[in-house]
Formats: C-alpha cells, structure tokens, sequence
C-alpha cells in the first residue's frame, strides 16, 4: 500500500508540475466554455430584435382604429410616407421599411356589408427588425378583423428576394465552416512539418545543409501554403456544394447562381491570404514545440480565437466598422460575409489582405530568427 501511494504522489506531482500536462486537463473545459457562450450570445442576439429600435411602417387605406390597435399593445413604431403602396414594397423589399401594410380600398364598408376585404402584410424575412415587427403586428390585426362579426382575409407577403435568402443562408454558415476547415488543414501539416522533425531528429540533417535557415524556413511555409490550400479548396468546394442539402428545408431557397466570378474570385483572395496567415502562425508554434503533440497543445488557444472570429461573424448583425478589418482571422470572415452577402467593399478587402500581409511578413522574420536558434532547433 505504501508503495502505490508512493507511485500516485510521484504521478501527481509530475502531472501538477508539467505546464504542458496541467493545460491539457484544464484546456477542454476553458473551450467548451468560452465558444458554447459564445454561441448561445450571438444566436440569442441574431433571433432578438433591438427592443431600442423604432419600426417603420407603411399603410394604405388605414382603418380610424389602427393606431389605437398597435398603442394598446404597446408596440413601438412611426409612419413611413410613400407615394404608393408599389413604392412602400420596393422599400421593404431592399431593407428599407420595415413594415407595409395594405388594406383593401372601402374596407370598413366591405366589413359592415358582411363581405371579406384583404388585408396585406409586406416584411422582409431577412431583415431581423422587420421579421419582428410582422410577427409582433400581424396576430393583433388579423384578429381584430377576422372575428365572427367582422371577416378581413390577411395575407403575409415576404419580399425578401432569392438573392437576399440565399445570401442570409450562406452567410450565417459559410464563414464559419471556411475558416475551421483552413486552420484544421493548416495545423494537421504545420504541427508535423517541423515538430515532427524535431521529435524524429531529422530537422538536424535539414540544417547542416549549405542552405541559409531563412530559406529553409520560407521554403517549408511555401509548401506547407500550397498543401493546405489545396486542402482547402476541396474542401470549400464540398462545402459549398453540399450546402442546400446541409440546410435542410431552407436548402431549397438557396440559389447558388446568384454568385458571379467576381465572389469566388475574391474568396479565393480570402482564403489564399488566410490560409498562409495560419501556416506562418502554425509553424511559429511548431518550432517553439519539441513534439507534434506539444504543438497541438500550444495551437489550441488559437483554434478558439479562430472558432470565437467566425461564429462573430456568421452570426453577428448590423454592418461592420471599418475598424473591424482590421483585426486578424476576423476580417477574413467579415470579407467572406460581405462577399456573399453582395457587399463587398474593396476598401475592406484591401484592409484584410494588407493587415494580413503584414502579420505574415512579422511572422516570417520571427520564424527565421527560431530557426537561427540552436537552443531551440535541437530542443536544448
């Protein structure tokens, strides 16, 4: 008995002791945490209209009671003037309205002679605050004028276009399943690509080499660059294709010839500037590791930064700052967002690959510095 406590001391010690070891036992929870949070924040803020928000609405042939109806419910709202209910569609129609409303002309005189008057309801499913303000208005109207002594028939009309839910569709996914698939891609062949030579002994054969370690250096990250994004770019492909039947019911609405060469040009862009951003990162990791397993360890505070900027993006509202590209791994997802959602901004783009760029360049030099480092290429 003595001796098994003797062995569980020296276990636990060595476990509480080992930084490395210590993280992988707390790691798992901290992501678990942090991304399900997360998650459950941005959705709750996607589905939630701003209670702050004032809606808009339009409507024609409007009943004496009307206004009355809406302020005893409490609902917040002006009205909007158009010159027609065609020009308030065409409005609500590009998000500019949040709300039409049409009842039929001589309505209060078509109920009191027991006939069944339209009335009709124009929103925009996606657009959050108008979705909202049809669902918190629409019950109150159609049971008012569908009682059994006053019949109206109620007719919603959605005028969100194909382009506008495909758009909403891709979006809230797409980013996401990008950017995971990239840096999973990026770190399965950057751990193993230097870690794995340390840990095998084979990165010092590379070294006595008559080859500058700089260029040693930005050769492996130009391989590992085009291993990866040929990774990726299967996998977007798949990704892409797959969508309409990974929505389910939605798939149907999803319209994939919307898109032109200019967006998966553009994505391509994203991707490429993307997937050597995290090669440089991953492979900085991979030289401070001694093993692929060390490295994998080190790369998972990373992979939740990754997972925190594309659920931001997927599921975030509003349009973005400029401000905002400016921040790695984030504005890669903004830049795919605004691509297919048709509001690119070259402007933005611009922004991302710059920023980008730069890192990558930073991450270069203090990579050849690592590689120039005996101490830390033979793990001394």
């Amino acid at each position: 008995m003595r001796n098994i406590l003797v062995i569980m001391k020296k276990e636990l010690k060595r476990f509480f002791t080992d930084k490395r070891l210590l993280l992988s036992l707390i790691l798992p929870g901290v992501i678990i945490f942090v991304v399900y949070s997360l998650m459950g924040s941005i959705v709750n803020g996607l589905v939630s209209p701003d209670k702050e928000h004032v809606s808009t609405v339009y409507v024609a042939n409007k009943t004496e009671d009307f206004d009355s109806l809406l302020e005893s419910a409490g609902i917040k709202w002006k009205t909007a003037e158009y010159p027609d209910a065609d020009a308030a569609k065409e409005a609500v129609k590009n998000k500019k309205l949040d709300l039409a409303i049409v009842f039929e002309e001589n309505f209060k005189q078509k109920t009191d002679n027991g006939l069944v008057p339209t009335v009709t309801f124009y929103y925009n499913s996606t657009e959050k605050q108008s979705a909202a303000f049809f669902q918190s208005v629409s019950p109150i109207i159609s049971s008012t004028f569908t009682t059994v002594t006053v019949k109206a028939n109620a007719v919603p009309q959605d005028m969100a276009t194909k382009e506008d839910v495909s758009a909403m569709v891709i979006t809230m996914i797409l980013p996401m399943l990008v950017l995971m698939l990239l840096f999973s891609g990026c770190m399965a062949v950057a751990t193993e690509s230097i870690a794995g030579e340390k840990e095998r002994g084979t990165i010092a054969t590379l070294l006595i080499t008559p080859v500058k370690r700089t260029h040693i250096a930005i050769g492996k990250i130009l391989a590992l660059s085009i291993t990866a994004l040929l990774s990726a770019t299967v996998s977007f492909i798949g990704v892409f294709a797959s969508l309409p039947k990974l929505m389910g019911g939605s798939g149907g609405n999803i319209d994939m010839s919307v898109y032109g060469f200019g967006t998966f040009a553009g994505t391509f862009g994203v991707i490429l500037i993307t997937v050597i951003l995290f090669i440089v990162l991953l492979s900085v990791i991979s030289t401070l590791a001694k093993s692929v397993k060390e490295a994998s360890q080190y790369a998972a505070p990373v992979m939740i930064i990754v997972m925190v900027g594309a659920l931001a993006s997927s599921f975030g509202s509003g349009k973005p700052e400029t401000w905002q590209y400016l921040i790695p791994v984030y504005n890669s997802a903004l830049c795919l967002k605004g691509l297919f959602s048709f509001e690119f901004s070259a402007l933005n783009f611009l922004l991302t690959v710059g920023v980008n760029a730069v890192l990558i360049a930073a991450g270069v030099f203090v990579l050849a510095r690592l590689f120039n480092s005996e101490k830390i290429m033979f793990n001394k």
